[in-house]
């Protein structure tokens, strides 16, 4: 008899004494008259053959694909810091970078009609931090997901949560905010861990520990919702991730036939992840053919190894040779202006190039933070000049704004700067 012990074969009773052994025949009749009809009438090349009342084999239990995920991840990441365009010192890759390699938000997806991204974005990781926190999250949740319901229907679940991850992003992220990384993926994988942590194929302690593992990485990755939290972690992605993964786990304990040691369809569920992976694949073909032009218009903007470490002691030769050479970068006007009013106190002059930074200052987060931040010191540069009322209206927006609305862009210097000089209050 088969056993539920998870991870183990089942073993069948050996006929021992003479008069068993005679009456072999009749009693292999008898068992193969107690067995469905539907275990019966299967094809010979059936992937599920081996997994039917015979048990399961050692092989199959080990977590071959969780660890070929895993490479793969790696891989595409090492492609990445290959071909980034800019690696800052903390080995985050540049946002230019990120939008060439397929990163994904509602204006270029949508707006822009470029849904290859959306077989991109969830395999790109913008830092070797956030690649090795996915990576553990996928190595522990899949030891034990894997081995369950098989290869297929655990690459499938990585799949459908995927692009359910990237559907959140889609819908509630800032539209202008793009995301990358297999988080989405990797909790659908934990949503479908929990929902199979209460089917009968597993012992007690066995499904304790899922649901422990599910509740580890879970809560942490959907709790925020609840505060309204606001990072540069992409927790809506986690919540369609884990929505997505979740009824697919649901649907293949439905499915799950009381006789198979995994669930059914399991070749379907390969075909379909090959396909995935061939659509991936030819989005990465056209990622490649606009690679260029995303490499043309990243080099007009200054690379993190030469920003500088202290803005307030830039210098006259640096902030001309930096807004020289980066002309249409706005951060280049934004020190030069930086160093005109702390240093050389030339405030018509500093106005000018605050008000091209503001006018240069791409629509992105990036963007968005150097004309909050170029705002800021205009204001302070008018104030000089005698303008207050112009200069209060200028930053009422950004007063008015609360930390938290404003997380990305919006540091706490520019908050203290305003405050000092009689801006917000």
């Amino acid at each position: 008899m088969a056993t539920t012990t998870f991870g183990r074969r089942g073993t069948a009773p050996q006929v021992a004494s003479p008069s068993l052994r005679a009456n072999a025949p009749a009693l292999r009749a008898n068992a193969a008259a107690a067995i469905p009809d539907v275990v019966l009438d299967r094809e010979p090349d059936d992937p599920l053959s081996a997994e039917m009342i015979g048990g399961r084999s050692l092989v199959a239990d080990i977590p071959f694909l969780t660890g070929f995920l895993i490479l793969f991840l790696l891989l595409i990441f090492g492609v990445e810091r290959r071909l980034a365009f800019d690696v800052s010192k903390d080995g985050e890759l540049s946002l230019e970078s990120l939008i060439a390699f397929g990163a994904i938000s509602y204006d270029l997806v949508v707006k822009s009609g470029e849904w290859w991204r959306v077989s991109l974005g969830p395999l790109l990781h913008g830092s070797g931090s956030h690649l090795f926190g996915n990576c553990f999250a996928l190595l522990i949740v899949g030891l034990r997901l894997e081995p369950m319901i098989g290869r297929a229907w655990f690459v499938m679940i990585f799949v459908v949560s995927a692009f359910g991850g990237a559907a959140g992003s889609l819908l509630f992220n800032p539209p202008d905010v793009p995301s990358v990384g297999a988080s989405g993926a990797i909790t659908g994988l934990v949503g479908a861990l929990f929902v199979v942590s209460f089917f009968r194929r597993a012992e007690p302690a066995e499904r304790r520990t899922m649901r422990r593992i599910s509740l580890f990485f879970g809560v942490p990755a959907l709790l925020p919702l609840a505060f309204a939290a606001s990072s540069s972690v992409d927790y809506f992605a986690h919540a369609g991730g884990a929505i997505a993964g979740g009824a697919l786990g649901l649907a293949l304990c439905a499915l799950w036939a009381v006789y198979c040691v995994r669930p059914i369809f399991a070749r379907a569920a390969a075909i379909g992840a090959l396909m995935a992976l061939a659509v991936s694949m030819a989005c990465a073909g056209i990622a490649a053919t606009r690679y260029s032009a995303h490499g043309a218009k990243a080099a007009q903007f200054i690379p993190s190894s030469e920003i500088p470490s202290d803005l307030a002691k830039i210098g006259d030769d640096q902030s001309a040779r930096l807004m020289a050479r980066y002309p249409k970068d706005a951060r280049s006007h934004l020190f030069r202006a930086l160093f005109l009013v702390v240093q050389a106190h030339r405030y018509a002059e500093a106005e000018d190039r605050l008000r091209a930074a503001m006018a240069l200052a791409s629509p992105s987060p990036v963007g968005r933070a150097t004309r909050d931040f170029a705002r800021t010191v205009l204001a302070v540069v008018i104030i000089e000049q005698g303008r207050r009322d112009e200069a209060r209206a200028m930053v009422a927006d950004i007063c008015r704004a609360k930390d938290k609305d404003r997380a990305a862009v919006y540091k706490a210097a520019m908050k203290r700067i305003l405050e000092k000089a009689k801006l917000c209050g």
